[in-house]
């Protein structure tokens, strides 16, 4: 029996436009594409470091929220990849995403801490001005293992800015040479993090 997610909507005035669409729904899925973004953040706030917790508190505040067997996902993402390649589980994969309308209900979206937009972080001021080679190698790993398991063909695998009015994952995203690294890790194998789906942290 296919499990199920039921979307929760938060009004928060400021962010209506931001929350998840107006619908409870019952969703059992297959995504058929993975959008890639960044946080556009440094890899630390106030001290804080940005990953997985951070985002969910901050997408809280926006009103994003689906409940999932019990537990309340606020984080829009399936994944965030941190600067030392920790992939870190955001929302369960079955359950509908809020990170790229309006391709939400049929898409995996996994966001890579750091701002890698040339007029956002021209210096490096925020942090690595590109992906850190360890995330490049865990994004091709992860997106293997997604594209594997959902029968995603690889040019479904896309940007944020592929499909919305925006620059994510930046202008200094390395899409071209990161596509060309995950159709040699599909067409010829070998992988070097486990395939089994990764543990959600309580």
């Amino acid at each position: 029996m296919p499990r199920l997610c039921i979307l929760l909507l938060v009004p928060v005035g400021i962010w209506l436009a931001q929350q998840p669409d107006p619908l409870w729904r019952f969703i059992p899925r297959r995504p058929e594409s993975i959008i890639i973004h960044h946080s556009a953040s440094p890899p630390r706030v106030h001290g804080r470091p940005i990953d997985a917790a951070a985002i969910d508190a901050m997408h809280a505040r926006r009103g994003f929220g689906i409940v999932h067997e019990g537990k309340v996902f606020h984080i829009g993402y399936h994944y965030v990849v941190l600067p030392d390649g920790t992939v870190q589980a955001g929302r369960p994969e079955e359950c509908v995403g809020a990170h790229a309308r309006p391709m939400n209900e049929h898409s995996l979206g996994i966001c890579l801490v750091g701002n890698f937009h040339s007029a956002d972080n021209p210096s490096g001021a925020q942090g690595p001005v590109r992906p850190t080679p360890a995330q490049i190698e865990a994004l091709v790993e992860l997106c293997a293992r997604l594209c594997r398991t959902y029968r995603i063909p690889i040019e479904h695998v896309c940007r944020h800015r592929d499909v919305g009015q925006t620059a994510c994952p930046g202008d200094r995203f390395p899409f071209e040479a990161f596509r060309s690294r995950l159709r040699d890790r599909l067409e010829h194998g070998g992988h070097s993090m486990k395939d089994e789906p990764w543990q959600r942290g309580e």
